[in-house]
């Protein structure tokens, strides 16, 4: 996110401070911290950062920058667009998760670097760099959106192991056969759906490339389900406005599936699971975009021409979206109605009976009360997409679920992955404790030692990718960790030993805690009871509270939340005013979605 360089703008401060009635300020940013209605402001005599509520923008007055001319030189600034831009195809695998902060600090890094032959016109000549740009790198694990945590940490599920990285590689494995074998049966699917036509590439136009990417699938009981592999184009060189446009694409929320769950312990729901194979190459293009040949796979006749695509492939932006809008329409067609509160959750209605459909990407929830209206959906739904009948329920999301139809009783946990986890950053022989944090520990960003090197301590030890491992736990089915997560994540960009420590413990908690998890029941005449509280200023360096939340049904958690609070609470009473607002948001939602399933 760029600085808007030029407006002055005007920051009122105390009146009791007459000195400082106005300031005056030359940078200003959109609001990017904890509060939408906050703006970061540069002061132009000091430079120092403020942030304030309170800015009154002179839009009379308009400062395009300090530019120092010399008369008897011209001015040249040069522009290394085209060369971002062959940097930008040349990018490696490695480079497909850079964010776009990244190449704007490229940009700027050399933007004085001359790449024109020296002429004698120019030896007078005096080169302005560029302004320095400032650059957003997003908010940390504090700030990111449950929805968005959700999603993320859900795949945390399949970085457990080592895969092949390149086909080159996967052919030179043990397993070479039968990750070639994965691979053909790949190719035959995107040739069977159509998905792209071996063309020339036009004259001015730029093809993105692709790689193969492997996985190798496991069931609850870590025995080999299936070799996979995937193809995948490279997604990170496509161009807004050119190669896509909108890409947002929803998943249903966890909060959502543990619902179902729970409806289905009470009313004695049937729970099947099905999976769409190639499910984005169902959705359909609306741009032209072209491809390089995968490798292993190019046309003998025609080597130099390249893919245009037909299909929304895996790794273009807008592929999820492509396929999400081909899935709620056949959804719709076939007389399901789209929840308002989850539009990934869908519900039939036949007399008495009804039929739930959760879709989570490409993974499919069916809770049914009826058998033949199951079967039904199925047949309907193999008959558009190419699926595959996963039977019973027993494995989601990496969550093992057990559904008990005769007493009734639904549990889900996670030991399978927990204990890969443990044994991912060699914490499976630890010493169990019994609780996730020391409760007379109070974390900070300054408790290291002086001689304490954070570079050192960052690059020696697995911070953030234990932190995501725990994160998952949390967000799936531990709520118990909800505290933990939201202290440890504040550190992840900076961790010191100490941190490395808090978060060894949480490790050691879930050593002693492998089968914990949630539990549904059947009760008679249960409702949603959901709890919150707030500790006071309990953050020593941002005085800031933390509010917490949990609401149950059926006998088990279907919702938590722990997260600091966006302002200073003046008193215990207004810190607990903002964690039941908070509360009562997450209340009218679930009865909203409630509202949505349940007659």
């Amino acid at each position: 996110m760029r600085p808007i360089v030029g407006w002055n703008c005007v920051k009122r401060a105390d009146s009791s401070d007459e000195s400082l009635d106005y300031e005056d300020i030359s940078d200003m940013m959109p609001p990017v911290t904890q509060s939408q209605s906050t703006w970061i402001l540069q002061e132009v005599s000091t430079g120092a950062i403020k942030i304030s509520r309170d800015a009154t923008f002179m839009e009379d007055k308009f400062d395009e920058g300090p530019r120092n001319y010399n008369d008897e030189s011209s001015a040249v600034e040069f522009d290394d667009q085209d060369e971002d831009e062959e940097k930008e195809e040349g990018k490696t695998d490695d480079d497909m998760d850079s964010s776009d902060d990244d190449n704007e600090d490229t940009r700027s890094s050399k933007s004085n670097i001359k790449r024109h032959t020296r002429t004698q016109s120019l030896e007078k000549a005096t080169v302005i760099p560029s302004p320095k740009r400032r650059t957003y790198r997003g908010p940390s694990l504090e700030h990111v959106s449950a929805a968005a945590m959700d999603f993320e940490a859900a795949y945390i599920v399949d970085s457990v192991g080592e895969t092949p990285t390149t086909f080159k590689s996967a052919m030179e494995s043990s397993d070479s056969g039968k990750w070639k074998e994965a691979c053909d049966s790949e190719f035959d699917s995107l040739q069977r759906n159509d998905t792209w036509e071996i063309v020339p590439l036009p004259k001015g136009r730029k093809a993105i490339g692709c790689r193969w990417v492997f996985r190798v699938k496991e069931n609850q009981d870590s025995e080999v389900e299936r070799f996979k592999a995937r193809l995948v184009a490279k997604g990170f060189s496509q161009k807004f406005g050119v190669d896509y446009e909108e890409t947002f694409a929803p998943v249903a929320k966890f909060t959502s599936i543990r619902v179902v769950l729970s409806m289905a312990a009470k009313y004695g729901l049937m729970l099947h699971q099905m999976d769409v194979k190639t499910a984005f190459l169902n959705g359909s293009l609306n741009e032209d975009i072209y491809m390089d040949q995968p490798d292993g796979y190019l046309d003998a006749t025609q080597p130099d021409y390249v893919c245009k695509l037909k299909r929304s492939l895996y790794g273009l932006k807008q592929s999820p979206r492509m396929w999400n809008q081909t899935i709620d329409g056949f959804m719709i067609k076939m007389g399901f109605k789209k929840c308002e509160s989850d539009h990934c959750i869908y519900i039939k209605r036949d007399d008495q009976d009804m039929i739930l459909v959760v879709l989570y990407v490409d993974d499919l929830i069916l809770a049914s009360s009826n058998n033949e209206l199951l079967k039904s959906t199925k047949m309907a739904l193999s008959k558009r997409f190419e699926m595959t009948d996963l039977g019973e329920l027993d494995y989601f999301l990496g969550m093992e679920i057990k559904n008990d139809r005769k007493t009734g009783m639904v549990t889900v946990q996670q030991t399978k992955f927990l204990k890969s986890v443990l044994t991912k950053f060699g914490m499976d022989n630890s010493k169990p404790v019994k609780t996730p944090q020391d409760p007379g520990l109070k974390l900070t960003k300054n408790m290291c030692e002086q001689e304490c090197k954070h570079e050192d301590t960052i690059c020696n030890v697995p911070y953030r990718s234990a932190v995501g491992g725990i994160m998952y736990l949390m967000v799936a089915t531990r709520p118990d960790l909800a505290a933990a997560v939201g202290s440890l994540s504040q550190f992840s960009s900076d961790p010191c030993p100490t941190h490395w420590q808090a978060l060894k413990r949480v490790l050691r908690y879930l050593q002693a805690t492998p089968n914990h998890g949630l539990e549904f029941t059947r009760e008679e005449g249960s409702r949603i009871c959901g709890y919150t509280d707030a500790d006071w200023a309990g953050d020593i360096e941002s005085r800031r509270s933390t509010s917490g939340y949990v609401f149950m049904m059926n006998g088990g958690c279907i919702s938590w939340k722990s997260q600091k609070q966006r302002t200073v609470a003046l008193s215990s009473t207004e810190a607990e005013y903002m964690a039941l607002s908070e509360a009562t948001k997450e209340a009218v939602w679930l009865k909203v979605l409630l509202g949505n399933l349940v007659r």
